[in-house]
């Protein structure tokens, strides 16, 4: 008897520290809100759950901040196009994304610009990206109207 409550006791409490290790973007940030700030690329880690890219951003004092961002799971990036070296260290960014709720140099990244201009996507929220992929198909499906 007692091994099989010690069983079910140790089933339970393993999925709700499964279930309680996820979370959502809203436990940690922001997301009525978003900032943009320009930094350079120390590191970027495709990894789960959530891809990070560490960049420093200069203040207007000259001093240096760490920051972080986190985006969506390497396998959602993956098939977005993304690898290993799509953000490379001394890359300068424009990143903009939720602030994170604590205060910190942390955000829940939306759109990261490079600077040649190219955005890329990949932030946790998909609605930009949904937007973004309408847009697109909007600007095909117009042309297609145009060449007939």
């Amino acid at each position: 008897m007692i091994n099989r409550l010690t069983i079910i006791f140790m089933t339970g409490l393993l999925i709700s520290l499964s279930a309680y290790s996820h979370h959502g973007p809203a436990s940690h940030y922001h997301l009525d809100k978003i900032i943009s700030v320009e930094g350079v690329v120390t590191k970027f880690r495709l990894i789960n759950p959530h891809a990070r890219v560490y960049f420093d951003v200069t203040d207007e004092n000259g001093e240096v901040q760490k920051w972080l961002a986190e985006g969506n799971a390497s396998a959602i990036l993956k098939r977005r196009g993304w690898k290993r070296d799509t953000l490379k260290p001394g890359d300068a960014i424009k990143i903009s994304g939720n602030p994170a709720k604590d205060g910190g140099n942390k955000m829940d990244w939306k759109v990261i610009v490079l600077a040649d201009g190219t955005e890329l996507f990949g932030g946790n929220t998909v609605s930009i990206e949904r937007e973004r992929q309408l847009n697109e198909l909007e600007k095909r499906r117009n042309n297609q109207n145009k060449a007939e």
